[in-house]
């Protein structure tokens, strides 16, 4: 199965092709205008948030059975829940809702609403986190480190982080590029999968993405 996550920064109509290409069983995407989502003819479709043109959706290709198997806080921004196949997926947009509730803020949140779901079969959350290890000082006691002790926890852990040789904080490959400056990149995105599952993960190269969105795509294969 293959999950495409994609911060696609807007206007995903011009740009839907390019994630397509990828050929993908399910896309996440974040900064999506919801009138994109609901005009996808894929068998499964669905969007959250309080921007029409800017908000979180899922899009399922594959011929597969998938389920909400569980409603999402509105006061969380932005997160999805759904199975596929029997996948419990979180699918996931680290925004801001006030001073307090903001980026890995409201994925602690999230992750202790759905905890459940997470532990209750193999489980996947996946996308745009907005946090690095880098920034843990802006968010005592619910920081980027204390959640990926929390996942970890829950057996889940980062895709990327299972093979790399650097640590959370240290990656040399960069999801994100301010202002979509090379010069200042970092590592937001990423897809945490129950131990044990088999996976590969890559991620888009500049070269190919940065013209069409400050974040480069998560591709996913699960076995």
């Amino acid at each position: 199965m293959r999950i495409v996550s994609w911060n696609c920064s807007m206007a995903y109509y011009k740009k839907r092709h390019l994630i397509e290409a990828l050929k993908p069983d399910v896309v996440i995407l974040q900064e999506v205008a919801k009138k994109d989502i609901s005009a996808a003819e894929q068998p499964f479709a669905v969007w959250t948030g309080s921007n029409l043109n800017k908000g979180l959706g899922v899009i399922g290709f594959a011929n597969a059975r998938y389920k909400i198997s569980e409603q999402a806080d509105p006061n969380l921004p932005w997160h999805l829940p759904f199975s596929i196949d029997g996948l419990n997926v979180i699918a996931l947009w680290a925004h801001q809702l006030n001073r307090e509730l903001r980026y890995v803020r409201v994925t602690h949140q999230i992750v202790n609403r759905h905890a459940g779901f997470l532990t209750g079969g193999n489980a996947l959350l996946m996308g745009d986190f907005n946090s690095n290890r880098v920034w843990d000082r802006a968010h005592p006691g619910r920081n980027h480190s204390m959640l990926v002790e929390k996942l970890t926890g829950l057996g889940l852990s980062s895709v990327y982080h299972r093979d790399a040789v650097n640590d959370q904080g240290a990656e040399p490959t960069k999801t994100y590029f301010h202002t979509r400056n090379l010069r200042f990149g970092h590592h937001i995105d990423y897809a945490f999968l129950s131990d044990g599952i088999p996976a590969d993960l890559q991620v888009g190269v500049s070269e190919d993405w940065l013209a069409h969105s400050d974040h480069m795509p998560l591709i996913l294969d699960v076995a």
